[in-house]
């Protein structure tokens, strides 16, 4: 109950039509760190936290389109991967809109670099989410399941069970490049800041 209770904070406390400022603070991932809405109300982290110079761990996840993905598969490209939230907060929106927006007008740029949006919310809210919203060319991960993605990186958000918002970078070999974990919930990650440091690997 007490969860339901903070997630619902997390969703009605921002506002719908704010514009939420992109930061270039980072915090560390894992246990004993903390992430904060509103800079009052204080969140702990839980799971392994991921760092630079780590390769990915096999995480196993589901698209949108409930299709198997495992982050630890042998890949040709540098992935950057936009971790949400939650799909029903307007934090989120914004994010997930300027990550599509960026995508459709830089797609001449962005050869050999693959997008990937994640979040804990099931692959059924992110269709409907994708639709909604006319989202395109970005793959959807889901995180519902068995929290994955959360526990191996360290980006668990413990009381709520969803995602710290954050972007990881890994190379053609999963080794990580780059990461940002935004301390405060309210501000949106350096997307063209990751996306430098992606082609970087290329």
């Amino acid at each position: 109950m007490k969860s339901k209770l903070l997630l619902a904070s997390l969703i009605i406390s921002t506002n719908a039509f704010a514009q939420f400022p992109t930061t270039d603070l980072n915090a560390e991932f894992g246990k004993n760190q903390i992430v904060t809405l509103e800079k009052a109300n204080k969140f702990s982290l839980s799971g392994k936290g991921i760092k630079i110079g780590d390769y990915i761990p096999s995480i196993q996840l589901v698209t949108s389109e409930l299709k198997p993905f495992d982050t630890s598969s042998d890949n040709k490209s540098v992935k950057v991967y936009s971790v949400l939230t939650s799909v029903d907060t307007p934090v989120c929106v914004q994010q997930a809109i300027d990550l599509n927006k960026y995508f459709s007008e830089n797609q001449d740029e962005l050869n050999g670099i693959e997008f990937f949006a994640i979040s804990a919310d099931t692959p059924f809210a992110q269709q409907r989410f994708i639709k909604d919203h006319a989202l395109q060319g970005i793959t959807y991960l889901s995180d519902s399941s068995k929290h994955q993605f959360g526990l191996k990186t360290g980006s668990q958000i413990e009381q709520l069970g969803l995602l710290t918002r954050s972007i990881i970078v890994v190379d053609k070999s999963n080794k990580v490049v780059y990461t940002q974990r935004v301390p405060e919930l309210t501000t949106i990650p350096d997307l063209k800041e990751a996306v430098r440091a992606a082609k970087a690997y290329l």
